[in-house]
């Protein structure tokens, strides 16, 4: 393979990503011009819509920080990028390398909030009972 072939072929990867990207900010935009802070609808049983912020990392870890957590936050995901990018550019199968594509797309797509508003936009709740 040449490695214009190899440049080419990674690179499909970061269009999955731009993908990602774009359907992460398109469902935050409709989410935020629909929906209040706490508010929300119930889909089925176990899975709502609503709307909530989140200033922390996975499972609101450090969200209660004095807000340095924000630049933290951000500059991890700049290096998980980095670093997802350098594997794509490795190369592999394709369903390790869609992995690390969406991986990467909803890394970008959360900085993106971060750097903008300064917390994640989430709106996705998975819940049974009280749960």
């Amino acid at each position: 393979m040449s490695s214009l072939t190899a440049s080419v072929r990674w690179r499909r990867w970061l269009w999955v990503a731009a993908g990602v990207i774009a359907a992460d900010q398109l469902t935050k935009a409709a989410i935020l011009a629909t929906l209040r802070d706490g508010r929300g609808w119930d889909v089925t049983g176990f899975f709502s819509l609503v709307l909530t912020y989140n200033t922390g990392a996975a499972f609101s870890f450090l969200a209660s920080a004095s807000g340095w957590q924000r630049w933290l936050l951000a500059a991890i995901a700049v290096g998980a990028a980095i670093v997802i990018v350098a594997l794509l550019r490795r190369g592999g199968n394709a369903l390790y390398c869609a992995g690390l594509a969406l991986i990467l797309g909803g890394a970008l797509g959360n900085l993106i909030d971060r750097l903008v508003l300064g917390k994640v936009v989430d709106f996705l709740l998975f819940h049974y009972a009280n749960w």
